[in-house]
């Protein structure tokens, strides 16, 4: 950001050079030279009611050269503007009127709820959200009709971490069954695309987890903007169960390719979708275990359990879904770019600091060291505040 003195600086010069350009327009070098200096008089004392004159004429000023003067001084307005972003608008705060919690859920800015997925910008809603980051607030049947924050449409979200620049979220679990009625195989594979928006699927804390006794999932995805080019991204992982006694041998807390498998997953990931090897299915063992399952999830708390490849123990106790962590940033730019851009840097507050991204491009804000409060927020008893 450009000091005040250079500001001044060539505030001065920019100034001189338009006094330079209108004495050039109005011709006042011509008009001066049809002046001339009066000799010294003795002063006479006036009248109470001096004889009016008729002044002598002076030169007139031609129109086109009036006609320019207010052209070049928006000129000028609007090359500050330009040089110096601070001289105008700044990036739009939110409204004290924006929703900031739904249901048990903490909304903290640049998040905030709106209408809809498509007017997160916040227009409508007093800029409760930067773009992209608009959440819904839906009443669910779950729980006695509670409201749920909802990103991307509808994926529950049910944390946000400024600090870390984190959202935890649930995922659908997919699986693949044996139907005793029908005696076939039976899946439903489940994806999750966040291509063009703030969020990227967390390398460091998630996991591509895989339970089962005769299970190979694959996770396919993109590496980028899905459908944009993006490096396609394909792993898989494989759970069995050796042995006559299927139970014998699993172990409860290993995860470690009886009964279940865990796998990373790359940088940058925002698209990915299930699929289950059907060569590797469970028609001949189902009475022992019936479905296989396949999830990518916040593996941190994750602890197996051997009643989840014999049962449905692990889809029915999460209600079908399972914590994932989502990393989130101001994207596409890095602090050294955005802190150029006052007019839409986002760390506004003071006693702020930008972070690049560990995840992606982009940047996020936190309070120094010494402060709490929200970095994104101008507003001093909300932004950044000593302890």
């Amino acid at each position: 950001m450009p000091s005040l003195g250079i500001m001044y600086g060539v505030i001065v010069h920019m100034g001189v050079v338009i006094m330079n350009v209108l004495a050039s327009i109005l011709g006042w070098d011509d008009y001066k030279a049809t002046q001339t200096t009066p000799s010294p008089t003795k002063q006479s004392k006036p009248t109470p009611f001096p004889t009016q004159t008729t002044p002598s004429p002076t030169p007139s000023m031609p129109f086109n050269r009036l006609a320019a003067v207010p052209v070049l001084l928006l000129w000028l307005v609007s090359v500050l503007a330009a040089r110096f972003p601070l001289l105008g608008a700044a990036s739009p705060q939110p409204s004290s009127k924006c929703q900031r919690k739904c249901g048990s859920v903490d909304i903290p800015y640049p998040f905030g709820i709106v209408h809809s997925p498509d007017d997160d910008e916040g227009d409508d809603d007093g800029h409760c959200a930067m773009n992209g980051f608009g959440l819904t607030c839906n009443e669910t049947g779950i729980n006695g009709g509670r409201h749920r924050p909802f990103a991307a449409g509808n994926v529950e979200v049910v944390g946000i971490s400024l600090q870390q620049g984190q959202a935890r979220m649930l995922n659908n679990i997919s699986y693949y069954c044996y139907n005793t009625t029908t005696r076939e195989m039976v899946r439903d594979e489940w994806s999750l695309d966040f291509a063009g928006t703030p969020y990227m699927f967390s390398d460091t804390t998630n996991k591509f987890t895989v339970i089962g006794c005769q299970t190979l999932a694959y996770i396919n995805g993109d590496d980028g903007d899905y459908g944009d080019g993006g490096d396609k991204y394909m792993s898989g992982c494989v759970a069995m169960c050796r042995g006559d006694d299927v139970r014998s041998t699993l172990s409860n807390g290993s995860c470690s390719g009886i009964g279940c498998c865990q796998t990373a997953i790359p940088k940058g990931l925002q698209y990915y979708y299930v699929e289950f090897e059907p060569g590797f299915n469970t028609t001949e063992i189902h009475n022992v275990s019936r479905c296989s399952y396949a999830v990518l999830m916040d593996s941190s708390n994750f602890t197996f359990s051997t009643t989840y490849a014999t049962s449905p123990a692990f889809i029915n106790n999460n209600g079908g879904q399972a914590p994932f962590v989502m990393d989130w940033a101001i994207r596409n730019e890095t602090c050294d770019v955005a802190r150029k851009k006052p007019g839409s840097y986002a760390c506004v507050s003071n006693n702020s600091e930008c972070f690049n991204s560990l995840n992606g491009p982009g940047y996020i804000c936190n309070c120094s060291k010494g402060f709490h409060g929200n970095p994104y927020l101008q507003d001093p008893e909300h932004g950044c505040k000593g302890t």
